[in-house]
Parts: structure tokens; sequence; C-alpha cells
């Protein structure tokens, strides 16, 4: 039986695929340092339910194509989706061009 992967969805542009960015840290075996190694997968997405950023939990299974021998179980985490037309943009000012109303009649003069 194979352990089970966590990682980040990458991509999702695939009917019913994702790709998987699983991440390690090993001690090398020569220099003694912690190293961070990176490896993807593809996965099988039943329900397209995954996106880009996304943890995932995934379990190996038979080979499903030539690359799929993976399957989402679980989604850990999802990503916050934004809004890419308003990122980074200032509010608009509103202006008020009607009367002030009777309390603040006075104001003005």
């Amino acid at each position: 039986m194979v352990k089970p992967l966590k990682g980040v969805v990458v991509s999702n542009k695939m009917m019913k695929s994702v790709t998987v960015m699983v991440e390690r840290i090993y001690k090398h075996p020569r220099w003694g340092k912690y190293v961070k190694a990176r490896k993807k997968y593809m996965a099988h997405d039943e329900n397209n339910m995954c996106g880009p950023g996304d943890k995932v939990l995934m379990v190996h299974s038979r080979p499903l194509s030539k690359n799929k021998k993976w399957v989402v179980t679980e989604i850990l985490r999802k990503e916050r989706v934004y809004d890419h037309d308003n990122v980074g943009k200032r509010k608009e000012l509103r202006v008020f061009d009607g009367d002030l109303g009777p309390a603040n009649a006075n104001a003005g003069s």
C-alpha cells in the first residue's frame, strides 16, 4: 500500500484531472542539510471540484491513463477566489447631491 500524499493543485485545465505539486523535505545523505524537493503528479478529480491553490489528499489507484495513477479523495483547504477585475483598485468616492435635510439645513450658512 502506498502512503497517501498531500499537495497543492497547480492546474485544473483538464476535464476530470488535476496536476498536484507535492513537496517533501529530506536530509541530504552527504551534507546533512535539509533539502526541499517538489514533484508534480496528475490525479483524477471525478467532479471537477478542485481549483488552483486548493490543498488536497490523494491516494494511489490503478493506472487511469498514461500519467494518472492517483485519485483525489478529499479537499483539505479551498483557496480563496478573488475577483480579478477589482483586485488592487481603489473604491469610488460617492458624492451625495441631495439636500441636507431639515436637521442640517442651517449647517451650510
